[in-house]
């Protein structure tokens, strides 16, 4: 019989039925469904588990015998739970819940684009271990799903200093912060459009997106020897333009490209000051990285096409040749197509005209580089 066992991070790593924590009420989420204990939602990720321990011996290679499970965070849809095995130290889960109908469509949306992308070979992504939806005590639906938990992993956030300028800060699980320097700015900016890149389907257009670098959803490792970054959470996976890919010729799928490269490029800009204050822009030095990380992600992903090696060298020659007032013109169409209430707009265009050149600069130089 599999032991299980409770904490709530930052309150108490050990939780018990008698402890008056287990029955404080689940912060509110995007229904505002608060009506939930937390006792009960971590008896209900403990049922969960205990109906996949196939699935868990078959991952550890061994006999499940004691499960303890922390309740960690509390986002907009999902409360993640970082689920440890046999008292191991490293190797644990994460289980992520959803109790709201917000969240329970959310996760299914999230579930079926992990699916799609799965055989893409695409690193730095979540891997679905198994998912399910069931009944937590007192009868609220709630749905599951359990994926590798990245430990040493933290998020992320712009910081505004005295002198007005930008520094990265990250979020230590201890709770303190640590600052980047430039160089590691630029590699996690590499990474994190490697990954969006090698997501990106060329012969589709299908993409990860929505993405938000202010929701968390990348994080990094910075202790290691090697800075690394993951991509935690895929809302969604699907085409963002209204073309039929089976009639796609090659101009189309370049179309296509420019589209996501253009999109990419303005929401790396945006974030929100230490993860929940004022939009802020970022540096103009991130740019050329994300373009790097740009080229590096279709190299991966396309090792032997002839015709994305063609594309790759081609690309800095059509920009080029489109000049910085065309260019400028294809981010004010690719804006028209945003929500015109969107918060994000009025800094976007405040800083669009000196983006569009930057990215013009980045991508005719990165070509000299490569």
């Amino acid at each position: 019989m599999t032991l299980y066992s409770y904490g709530i991070s930052g309150m108490g790593d050990r939780v018990f039925p008698s402890d008056p924590l287990y029955s404080h009420l689940l912060p509110a989420g995007t229904d505002l469904d608060t009506d939930i204990q937390c006792g009960v939602f971590l008896k209900g990720v403990a049922h969960f588990l205990n109906e996949h321990l196939g699935a868990i011996e078959g991952i550890y290679g061994e006999k499940i015998e004691k499960i303890h499970i922390v309740l960690e965070k509390h986002g907009a849809f999902y409360h993640p739970c970082r689920v440890l095995i046999n008292e191991r130290a490293g190797q644990p889960l994460v289980v992520n819940g959803a109790v709201s109908e917000a969240g329970i469509r959310t996760m299914a949306t999230e579930i079926k684009a992990l699916g799609k992308l799965k055989n893409k070979a695409v690193r730095g992504i979540p891997e679905v271990y198994f998912s399910g939806e069931g009944e937590l005590e007192g009868g609220k639906r709630a749905s599951f799903f359990s994926a590798p938990w990245f430990e040493g992993f933290c998020e992320f956030h712009w910081s505004g200093l005295k002198n007005g300028s930008l520094e990265m800060q990250v979020w230590q699980d201890d709770g303190s912060r640590s600052a980047l320097q430039e160089k590691e700015v630029s590699d996690l900016f590499r990474q994190a459009a490697s990954i969006l890149t090698q997501a990106y389907d060329f012969n589709t257009f299908d993409q990860i997106f929505p993405w938000h670098h202010a929701a968390g959803d990348f994080v990094v490792c910075p202790d290691s020897d090697r800075l690394d970054v993951r991509l935690i959470t895929v809302r969604q996976y699907t085409s963002l333009i209204s073309m039929d890919s089976e009639e796609a010729d090659l101009s189309d799928k370049l179309e296509g490209l420019f589209h996501f490269l253009w999109n990419m490029l303005l929401r790396m800009r945006l974030d929100r000051s230490d993860g929940v204050g004022e939009l802020v822009w970022a540096p103009d030095y991130v740019l050329a990285p994300c373009i790097a990380g740009f080229f590096e992600g279709l190299s991966e992903k396309y090792p032997d096409s002839k015709e994305m090696a063609m594309v790759r060298e081609a690309l800095p020659e059509i920009v080029r040749s489109m000049g910085r007032d065309h260019l400028f013109s294809a981010h004010g169409d690719l804006l028209s197509a945003y929500n015109p209430m969107a918060p994000e707009i009025v800094l976007i265009k405040k800083n669009l005209r000196v983006h569009s050149d930057g990215v013009f600069e980045a991508i005719c130089e990165d070509k000299k580089n490569r």
